[in-house]
């Protein structure tokens, strides 16, 4: 199995980027800037008090994550009313895994919250 890609980020601090610029000449990170939003109308109650649950604990989470996000609500709901079975309880961990919401996915994740910076107009990126 091959190494995963090292983040354009990790390139520019370890300098990988000066050392070898044509592999990483064409590599674009996408940037969703905006936040997860309202819960969609398709989620009942309880769904959506559990989607705004995981919006306020996994501060990470943005548009590109609400197609996920509402099947760990629909799932997380089920198991709250007792309706899932442990398929359903291995894919609402295996989900949740992926949102980076599970004690040994957490550590993986790679977020820094965003912070205005004065002198990001001065220096180069």
């Amino acid at each position: 199995m091959a190494r995963p890609r090292n983040s354009l980020a990790k390139a520019r601090l370890t300098g990988a980027i000066a050392k070898d610029p044509q592999r990483y000449r064409n590599r674009v990170e996408p940037k969703v800037d905006e936040p997860l939003g309202k819960p969609p109308a398709w989620l009942t109650k309880v769904q959506a008090s559990i989607w705004k649950d995981l919006d306020k604990r996994l501060p990470w989470l943005d548009q590109s994550h609400r197609c996920i996000v509402g099947i760990a609500a629909l799932l997380q709901s089920q198991l709250m009313s007792g309706t899932i079975g442990v398929p359903g309880m291995q894919l609402l961990r295996q989900v949740l895994g992926q949102l980076g919401a599970t004690p040994v996915s957490a550590g993986k994740i790679n977020w820094t919250p965003q912070i205005d910076d004065p002198d990001d107009e001065l220096f180069e990126r």
